[in-house]
Order: C-alpha cells, then sequence, then structure tokens
C-alpha cells in the first residue's frame, strides 16, 4: 500500500504519509489471519474517504473489496451491509453459494430481495425464529465464504450516521471474525452535529477487542497544503512555501476545503488574489454556491437531480428522469468542476464530499426540490417498486406537488420493513411522517401515531411515546382517548415513571368513554388502572382493580385481553405471600404469549418469573426465566428486555460469587442504559455498584468523601445507612438508623422495601442496637422462608432467614439457629455461594457470642466453611470480618502460552463442560464470540479438543 496508488477522485492524494504506513502494518496483521477493524474519524471534509479509497485501490490486486455506506436521510436499517451483500453475492462462485444451504440463507431475504436469485427456495422456516441472530450469522456466512477465497475488506462509509440495528450488525460482525483474514475500514464524523453518543458508545465498546484501533484525522499540515499547491495547482515550490501557511490559516488543513478555496482563488487570479489582500470565501457552501450559479442551465438541472437522489449518483436513474444525453453531459461537467468523482463502482459516481452535495441542495427553492424528488421517486418506481425506503423518501418530499398518497402508502410499507428488521426507532420516524400528510385515504393520523408511539416503546424511547399518546389524548372520540390513555401507561411502567399522570389519563377518558363495564376496552382500561395505580405506591388500590380486571377478561374469554390484564397483575408487589400466585399468573402469560407469537407477552413474563422464582426459592424456575429473558433481548433487540435481561444476569452472577462477571454487565449496564431511558436507571445502578464494592473490598475509595454529618433531606437513607455500617461509622449510623425505623412505612410501598429491611438489619446487627431490632423483626417475619430482592433484580441478599437469625440473636431468641439452618439450606439450594458464604459467617458470629444456647454446629467449623468459600469467590467483606488476610495479589503471574485474562474465563468454563451457548450466557457474550474464544485457545493450548483443553487447564493451576 503506497502512495502511488491511483487516486480515485482525479486529483494527487498528498500527505497522510503515517496513516499510510499504520494502515500497512494492519494489513500484514490480516494477512496473519487477524482481523483488522480501522474506524477512521475526523470533521467533515478531512479526508477520510480519500484515505480509505487509496487504501482499497491498493488492496484491490490482493484482496476482494467490499464498500457500503449509511445515509443521514431515511437510513434503511443494516443499509450498509445491504449493500456489502449484495456486492459479495454478485461475486461468490455458484458453487461456493451452494455449499450455503437454502435455510441458512432464508433471514438473508430481510436484507434484499436478490437473495432469492441465488437461493429459490430460501423461505423462512414457518414459526422459525425470526431473530437477529440468524441475521447476524447468515450474513456472517456469506462474509466468511467471500474470505476464504481471498483477504477481504469491508470499506463502511459514514457511520456516524448508523442506526442502531447496523450497529449491532457491525458488532456481531467484528466479535464474530477474531481469526479471520478480514479488515474493516469505517469512517465516521467526530465533530457535532453528526458525532451522537449511540454511536460513540456502541464504538467504544468494540475497541476492547484485539485489532480494532481508531484514526483520527487532522488537517494537512503547511508542509502537505505546500505539496499540493505544486502537484494539482502546478505552482512553483517557492511560491507554495510562501502561500502555504496562509492557505492552511484560511482552511484549516482541511483537505476539502483547500480544494475548494483554490478553485476560487484560481478564479480570480491564482496566488495573486492571496498576495494582494483580496477576500477569500467565507465558507465553502460559498464557493460551490458561486460555481454551481455559473453552470448552464441543463447541467445545473443535472447536478441537483444528482444531489436529490443521495450520495451516489447512478447515471442510468437520472437518465430516467431527464433526457440521456443531457445527464451525461452534465455528469462530465460536475467531473470536470471537481464536484464529482468516479465511485468504486463500475459507472457510477459520487460527490466529492457531502458538503458539496449539501451545498447543491441548500440553493435550490422548495419548489425545485419537490419537483426533483418527484421525478427521482418516479424513475426509482418504474426501475423496481420494492424499494420502499427510497420511495418513502422522495415522495414525501415529493408531497406538495400531488404524490401525498403515494407518500403515505410507502412510508407505511417502509415502517413495516423496519419493524420486521427489529429497527422500531427508525419504523417509528416513518410512522410519524406519513401522519404529517393529509391524505383521504389510507391510515389515519390516530393510527399512525399510534403505530409510531408502540414502535417507539419498543425502541426504547419511552418519553416520546408518552408524548404521543398524551396528544391522542385530545382526541374528539372518547375511544380514542381511552385508547391512547392505555397506551400511555403501556410506556410508563417500563422505565418505572410515576403511574399518576397515567392513572388521571385513564380515569378521565374511561368516564366521557360511558362503556359498559364488560366491554373489552374498559377491562383493557382497568386492568391498566391497577397497574398505574401500583407505580403511584397504593397497593391497595392495584390489586383491588387489577383484581377485578383480571376476573373480567377471565370471564370475556380474549386470550390477548386476558393476557394484558395478566401482564398488568404481575406488578402488584415483590411480596412473598403473593409470591406464588404471581408466578404462576407469569407462567400463565408465558403460555399465552407462546400460542399467540407475541414477545410482549413473553418478555414480561420471563421477567417476572425471574423475580418470583428467586423469592420463592426456586432456582430451576430461576434460571430457566433467565435463559427465556436472554434469548428474547436478543432475538427482538428491545432495549428495556435487554435491560431487565441484563440485571437479571447480574443478579445471578452476583449470588453464585462471580464478582468479575458482575462487574462487566454493571459496566455494560451503565454504558447501554444511563442516557438510554433518561436516567431512569441510575438509582438501580448506584445500588448495583454499592452491592458489587462492598463485597470486593472498593467502598473504601467513598471513605473521604463521607463525612457522616450528610442530610437526611438529600439522600436515600437507607442506602445512606448502609455506607455509614460497612464504613463503621457508628456513631452516625446509630443516628440515622434510629430516623429511619420511625418512619419505615414511607418506605413499604416502594420496590426497595427489601433493601431498606436488609440495610436496617445490618446497621441494628452491627449497632447491637435491640429497640431497632425488636422494630425491624415484624416486619422481616413477612418474608420468613423467602429470599430478598430490591427492586425488580436490582440486588439480591439471600435468605431472610439470615436476617431473621440475625436479629433473634441481637434480640436473645432461642429462634436464631433454627433460622440460620433454614437460611443455609436456601442458599445451598439456589446454588448462591454468596450467600451461603454470608450466612455461614453470620451463624458463627452467633455461635462465637452465644456458644450455649442450643445444640449446633460450633463457631469455628462455621468460619472455616465461609472462610473458604469467600477466598474461593474474593468476598472480601467476609474475610475481613473474620480477621482474614483480606490483601489481594498485587503481582500479575503471567498466562501461560499467552492466554488472555478472558480466554482463561472461557477455559475455566470449557473445563467445567459447558457449551458454547452457556459459556456466552454466563459471560455475557455471543455463542459466535464464545466460540471464536475457544478456537484461539485451541490454537495456543496446542489442544485438539476440549478435553485436551481442561487437561492443560488443570496443569497449569487456571483451575
Amino acid at each position: 500500500m503506497t502512495e502511488s496508488a491511483s487516486p480515485s477522485s482525479g486529483t494527487d492524494f498528498v500527505g497522510r504519509r503515517a496513516e499510510v504506513e499504520r494502515l500497512e502494518a494492519v494489513w500484514a496483521a490480516v494477512e496473519s489471519d487477524r482481523r483488522q477493524v480501522v474506524f477512521v474519524g475526523g470533521e467533515p471534509g478531512v479526508g477520510k474517504t480519500r484515505l480509505v479509497a487509496e487504501a482499497a485501490a491498493a488492496l484491490r490486486p490482493h484482496a476482494t473489496v467490499l464498500w457500503g455506506a449509511c445515509r443521514e436521510d431515511l437510513d434503511i436499517a443494516y443499509r450498509p451491509f445491504v449493500a456489502v451483500l449484495e456486492q459479495a453475492l454478485e461475486q461468490l462462485p455458484p458453487e461456493v453459494l451452494r455449499d450455503i444451504a437454502p435455510t441458512a440463507a432464508a433471514p438473508l431475504r430481510r436484507l434484499t430481495a436478490s437473495v432469492s436469485r441465488y437461493w429459490p427456495s430460501a423461505e423462512p422456516v414457518p414459526g422459525g425464529p425470526d431473530s437477529r441472530p440468524a441475521l447476524f450469522d447468515a450474513l456472517l456466512r456469506v462474509l466468511l465464504a467471500t474470505a476464504e477465497r481471498r483477504p477481504l475488506v469491508l470499506v463502511l462509509e459514514d457511520l456516524h450516521w448508523a442506526q442502531e440495528p447496523t450497529l449491532a450488525m457491525l458488532t456481531h460482525l467484528v466479535e464474530s471474525t477474531a481469526g479471520e483474514r478480514l479488515l474493516v475500514l469505517a469512517t465516521r464524523r467526530t465533530t457535532a452535529p453528526d458525532l451522537t453518543d449511540a454511536v460513540s458508545f456502541a464504538l467504544a465498546d468494540l475497541h476492547r477487542l484485539d485489532g480494532v484501533a481508531r484514526m483520527d484525522l487532522v488537517g494537512l499540515s503547511t508542509e502537505d497544503v505546500a505539496e499540493y499547491l505544486v502537484r494539482a495547482a502546478g505552482v512553483s515550490p517557492g511560491s507554495a512555501r510562501s502561500a502555504a501557511p496562509v492557505l492552511r490559516d484560511h482552511t484549516g488543513g482541511n483537505p476539502f476545503f483547500l480544494q475548494e478555496y483554490w478553485h476560487d482563488l484560481a478564479n480570480r487570479g491564482g496566488l495573486a488574489a492571496v498576495r494582494s489582500g483580496v477576500a477569500a470565501p467565507r465558507s465553502v457552501q460559498d464557493a460551490l454556491a458561486r460555481r454551481l450559479a455559473a453552470f448552464d442551465v441543463d447541467h445545473t438541472r443535472v447536478i441537483e437531480l444528482a444531489a436529490v437522489a443521495g450520495d451516489a449518483v447512478d447515471p442510468a436513474l437520472l437518465a430516467d428522469a431527464l433526457d440521456p444525453t443531457e445527464v451525461l453531459a452534465g455528469i462530465d461537467f460536475g467531473v470536470r468542476a471537481g464536484l464529482l468523482v468516479a465511485d468504486a463502482a463500475e459507472g457510477e459516481y459520487r460527490f466529492a464530499h457531502a458538503l458539496a452535495r449539501q451545498a447543491v441542495l441548500d440553493r435550490m427553492s422548495s419548489s425545485d426540490l419537490a419537483a426533483a424528488h418527484a421525478g427521482i421517486a418516479r424513475a426509482i418506481e418504474a426501475r423496481d417498486p420494492a424499494l420502499v425506503v427510497a420511495l418513502a423518501h422522495h415522495y414525501f418530499r415529493a408531497r406538495a406537488r400531488g404524490y401525498a398518497d403515494k407518500a403515505v402508502h410507502y412510508l407505511v410499507l417502509a415502517a413495516h420493513q423496519a419493524e420486521r428488521g427489529i429497527a422500531y426507532r427508525e419504523a417509528a420516524v416513518l410512522y410519524e411522517r406519513a401522519a404529517q400528510v393529509r391524505v383521504a385515504q389510507g391510515p389515519t393520523r390516530v393510527e399512525l401515531l399510534s403505530a409510531a408511539a408502540r414502535c417507539h416503546m419498543h425502541g426504547g424511547d419511552f418519553t416520546t411515546a408518552r408524548s404521543l399518546y398524551e396528544d391522542l389524548c385530545a382526541d374528539e372520540d372518547p375511544r380514542v382517548r381511552l385508547t391512547a390513555a392505555i397506551g400511555h401507561e403501556d410506556a410508563s411502567w417500563r422505565p418505572s415513571a410515576n403511574g399518576q399522570r397515567s392513572l388521571t389519563l385513564l380515569r378521565e377518558a374511561l368516564a366521557a368513554a360511558g362503556l359498559d363495564h364488560d366491554d373489552p376496552l374498559a377491562v383493557r382500561a382497568g386492568a391498566s388502572m391497577g397497574r398505574a395505580a401500583s407505580f403511584t405506591g397504593d397497593s391497595q388500590q392495584a390489586r383491588q382493580v387489577g383484581e377485578d380486571a383480571l376476573t373480567r377478561a377471565r370471564a370475556l374469554g380474549d386470550e390477548e385481553l386476558l393476557a394484558h390484564a395478566l401482564r398488568t397483575t404481575l406488578w402488584q408487589g415483590l411480596r412473598p405471600d403473593l409470591a406464588p400466585e404471581l408466578l404462576a399468573r407469569a407462567v400463565e402469560l408465558n403460555e399465552i404469549g407462546a400460542r399467540l407469537g407475541d414477545d410482549d407477552h413473553r418478555g414480561p413474563a420471563a421477567f417476572h418469573r425471574a423475580v418470583f422464582a428467586y423469592l420463592l426459592g426456586d432456582e430451576p424456575a430461576w434460571s430457566s426465566a433467565q435463559r427465556d429473558l436472554t434469548e428474547l433481548a436478543l432475538a427482538r433487540g428491545q432495549p428495556f428486555f435487554r435491560y431487565v435481561a441484563g440485571c437479571s444476569r447480574c443478579a445471578h452472577r452476583y449470588a453464585v460469587g462471580d464478582f468479575a462477571g458482575t462487574e462487566r454487565i454493571i459496566d455494560w449496564l451503565d454504558d447501554q442504559f444511563t442516557h438510554e431511558f433518561d436516567g431512569a436507571t441510575e438509582g438501580s445502578w448506584g445500588v448495583q455498584q454499592f452491592m458489587l464494592r462492598r463485597v470486593t473490598g472498593g467502598l473504601e475509595q467513598v471513605r473521604p468523601l463521607i463525612t457522616g454529618t450528610e442530610s437526611f433531606d438529600d439522600h436515600w437513607l437507607p442506602g445512606l445507612l448502609a455506607v455509614y455500617t460497612e464504613l463503621e461509622m457508628w456513631p452516625p449510623a446509630a443516628r440515622l438508623l434510629t430516623h429511619l425505623c420511625a418512619g419505615l412505612d414511607d418506605h413499604r410501598s416502594g420496590a426497595q422495601w427489601a433493601a431498606v429491611l436488609a440495610f436496617a438489619t445490618e446497621a441494628a446487627v452491627g449497632l447491637d442496637d435491640t429497640v431497632a431490632a425488636a422494630t425491624l423483626r415484624p416486619l422481616l417475619a413477612e418474608y420468613a422462608g423467602a429470599n430478598l430482592m430490591a427492586g425488580a433484580s436490582v440486588a439480591v441478599f439471600g435468605s431472610a432467614d439470615r436476617y431473621l437469625a440475625e436479629l433473634d440473636s441481637v434480640l436473645g431468641a432461642q429462634t436464631a439457629d433454627r433460622h440460620f439452618e433454614l437460611a443455609l439450606a436456601m442458599d445451598r439450594r439456589m446454588g448462591a455461594v454468596t450467600h451461603q458464604a454470608e450466612t455461614l459467617a453470620a451463624w458463627s458470629r452467633h455461635r462465637l457470642h452465644r456458644p450455649g444456647d442450643v445444640a449446633g454446629p460450633s463457631a469455628a467449623d462455621l468460619a472455616t466453611e465461609a472462610r473458604a468459600l469467600a477466598r474461593r469467590i474474593g468476598h472480601r467483606r467476609i474475610l475481613r470480618d473474620l480477621d482474614a488476610d483480606p490483601a489481594p495479589r498485587t503481582d500479575h503471574v503471567p498466562l501461560p502460552n499467552g492466554l488472555t485474562d478472558r480466554e482463561v474465563d472461557v477455559l475455566r468454563l470449557v473445563a467445567d463442560g459447558l457449551s458454547n451457548r452457556e459459556i456466552g450466557e454466563r459471560l455475557f457474550i455471543s455463542a459466535n464470540t464464545a466460540a471464536n474464544h475457544v478456537r484461539s485457545i485451541l490454537i495456543k493450548t496446542a489442544a485438539p479438543n476440549r478435553t485436551r483443553a481442561a487437561i492443560f487447564a488443570t496443569e497449569h493451576g487456571l483451575l
């Protein structure tokens, strides 16, 4: 790869020597079977596309180069990969394609209809999974087949416009190809307004992987500007060195600005214009506008039509809308003027930069824009009416010229396509655009906005969904208002918003509708009111209203209505007395959802099955629900299900003592969802962080921040009390415990009630406070025989009997040992090593202080077992309390054979006999990523199979 590669833009390629050398090193790694990814970033016009184009041109003799790009306006889900797939299919020999089974290729039909040409029998399996993993794996098969023949280069342009589905597909590709001959060159803008958190977070997450690098381009140096003037402008070296600092100052070294600036100067006398002090254009757009204004009218019309058509310029498409001779002349003029350049695809062109295209669009009148969009839409429709996204975009822009009906028609088709591709937010935008258009026939505005709100909910944007439902609550039709109020409530419970607003809307709309008591819509509204009441803290009203709606739904015999009523009653509280009943309802809801094929029912069912199974100590049901929840989260792509699945996995990892895994999940939850739900998850994240830090010894970091004089008005008091207790700040803990016990009723209706009881009990035990213990004991007794959980899988504390036993120990009751015995049985039944160690340590302290109360195990034996478990999982809190050495090893022992820490994690699970899927679930990675790790382990350990790898782990002490 050298600078001598043929430039794709028709101008000399200058500068970028360091970047080219770096890409040469990257390519050497690819040739050694190490997948490489380079994200090329920078401001618009800095030369990102040019650099990757030069690299791609240099690599074409040695590799297969596939090209795809994102678009700013109405970006189709997976857009760059659609282009990549179509190019790959065209280039692969028939015999290679035949090796891919039609059933494996069937999911690719969601990306492009051209798949049918290669696999005519590729049809979706009836009742088969319509999931992202199936789609992603199907694309991966095609790309790996391409890479097996020759090294593969994927060029993905303008990732700053990538939507979530595209980013998810890219992540899967990168995670699944560590040992492949693959180079991904991706460009993205790194300046506002194109810089977005969603893209930044997604790409930052990939940087943890080997072979992923970032290359941010800056402006050309003064020396590079001088070289440009000599090579591209024909200026003498001496004059170039003299003028380069001025041009560098005016353009910032931005290659596009420099080129356009020079074009303007050349028209005004060249460098003499700089030396004479003649004012230069203030912006690239101004320079382009002046140049375009001087075009021949026919040439201008072609360039304008090309700008409206999109980033890529297809002369054949333009010729369908204008005279072909005129089109070719206009394109030739555009190339000579430096506006258009030949694209990688033969016979196609593109604008030299997005700014060039935007400058053309900015100068067009609204009437001219609408006419151009109409012409392009008609041409596309005549060619291929299946291109619904492009047709929706162009007809929407042309709606003022009598194309409103077509705009709505294609917008709705495009929205349906986006929904099928699990691109919910994109679908919501399409529905909202359709709702802006007034048409005599077709979907109504109410139907379109309702569909948009539903898609916003599935995409995790609950705030926008509630706003749309609020608007619909002002509709003239009382049934529409009531339906919208039901939707508003459905958009409120997932991020745990207060239900009072939804309750008010439901009451008002239900009263205005005047429906019969057993009208299905009235029953649905009643069920929603019950759930809304639970989120106001009124558990009594929630149960009364919810049970009434459930009874009426059962009587009507409508499964969809019954499923809705079941879903809403599952939020009646995390009380152990209700848990058996609510677990049964969650199981029933799951069965109905499976029969109806509705994941909107199965998702909440799995979520609540996990919660209530944990409360009841049913470990098989807990694990089963977690697997279902994870599968649904991966398949449907809805942020809320991904979040609750993450919380459930986090709770499980914590309970079994995998604190490293717990930390990874907590970090992932923070990265992915802190901003996703408008900060609604921050409190839960804080509790998760506290629970992890106190068992791993991380709370000492906050000690300098805690004074003991914190205001009771500015903190969540149970959490503050827990911090005081862990840091053994006993005087402030005593004051706060007394204050908290006096106002416990204020916390009973909250989802964190179990955490309140646990933290207060720990403080009472630490202080040996018999008054507080006597206050807390009857409240905790309601949870006897159950586990304590804060929120819905936010934090798990283990058996309530352990806390009852500790209170009994403070109170001198003879029942302490019996409760410890019950607690330990529960912890062992759940496989909860963390809680087993905590119960054993607490029981040891009790037997040490009251050895003669009743017969039982010795304090020493209990402490020995607790210490062994604590050392095994790294529970520093218990080791500290048992006076063991809690200090972690500070030296890092080199791992054998070049294994990484993550590969050792995987190897341990391989030794336990877990499959790739099970390893993925344990480590919260995909099965494909787990398989890649296993393959790397087998190579590094020279093990022919997994059994020999396990033996290697044993021999090297890795278990």
